[in-house]
């Protein structure tokens, strides 16, 4: 019998049979920290420290390592993007232990690496800058710095100016416009506002492009959401979440991807990797993002600390 997990309609099961990971992943799997990306023709990207970049074939069959430089080898990618930047498809990668974030080809070769802000206060080298998310909107880039000063840094991909910054880090998970944990980025259904994942104070706070603040949605305190990965299915607007704990005070419970209405942030499934499916390294969720295929919806996912890539197919 299928093992599923989820509420109504959006119940998932795992697709063991798509855990296709080259050897050379495999050996580095429980280091597996970053995200997911989906280019133009359907395949998808994800990097591995210690391996590269990691290329998934559109029908999720088959994985390749597309190798890159020793210096970029060794570093940490803690997001992955793809973006059209002068009509070109670019990787964008977070490198969150080197200060930087490094733009590349499709193919691994590096087209140019954007160095720290220059903005207060960041001009401040005693600043710590950990960016662990990046999303272009327009001729902006916006990077999240959510494992250090916390800010959101926006530059001008034309000319790498660094244009303007807002956020900052805070202690009180009411405080709006702050972060404890800016984690990750997402663009709103209405292409006009900014949500970014405050993974301590397991929020989803939502901002305009300018960087002002309007409004906070509040999930279960406790579950630190990871990321936000938004898609149009049905007629509806919905939201997958990856996250690094459950709602228990002691943070002992395995973590659940919730799955959310992304006009309402309701929260409509909640999926439980490790208790459902028996996937034992499953016990802190880190990136999840949907995938099309064939007309069928799926969440690519990890765990982290220790890694785990998954893949869930909607069954229901």
């Amino acid at each position: 019998m299928m093992t599923i997990s989820g509420t109504v309609p959006y119940v998932f099961a795992l697709r063991e049979d798509l855990d296709v990971l080259p050897d050379v992943v495999r050996a580095s799997e429980i280091n597996l920290h970053t995200g997911f990306a989906t280019a133009a023709d359907g395949s998808m990207y994800y990097t591995l420290q210690g391996v590269g970049i990691i290329h998934i074939s559109a029908d999720m069959r088959q994985q390749a390592v597309i190798p890159i430089a020793s210096d970029y080898r060794e570093m940490n990618f803690h997001s992955t993007r793809i973006a059209t930047i002068n009509g070109e498809e670019r990787l964008i990668f977070t490198a969150n232990d080197h200060e930087c974030v490094i733009v590349m080809t499709l193919e691994g070769e590096p087209d140019f690496t954007l160095a720290r802000p220059t903005r207060p206060p960041y001009d401040n080298p005693e600043t710590d800058y950990k960016p662990t998310d990046a999303m272009l909107v327009g001729d902006k880039l916006y990077v999240a710095d959510g494992y250090a000063a916390n800010y959101i840094s926006v530059v001008d991909i034309g000319s790498k100016e660094w244009v303007s910054i807002y956020g900052g880090h805070t202690e009180d998970r009411t405080e709006n416009g702050k972060f404890r944990t800016a984690h990750g980025l997402a663009l709103a259904p209405d292409g006009k506002h900014l949500i970014i994942a405050d993974r301590w104070n397991s929020r989803l706070q939502v901002h305009d492009l300018n960087g002002a603040f309007v409004t906070s949605h509040h999930l279960p305190y406790n579950a630190w959401l990871c990321n936000l990965n938004l898609i149009q299915w049905d007629g509806r607007w919905l939201g997958v979440i990856a996250c690094l704990y459950d709602v228990d005070e002691e943070k002992k419970r395995p973590a659940p991807i919730f799955v959310i209405d992304a006009t309402t942030f309701e929260i409509l499934s909640t999926i439980r990797p490790k208790e459902d499916f028996g996937v034992e390294r499953a016990q802190r969720m880190h990136n999840a993002v949907w995938h099309v295929h064939n007309g069928k919806l799926f969440i690519v996912c990890h765990s982290w600390n220790p890694g785990k890539f998954m893949i869930l197919e909607q069954v229901v």
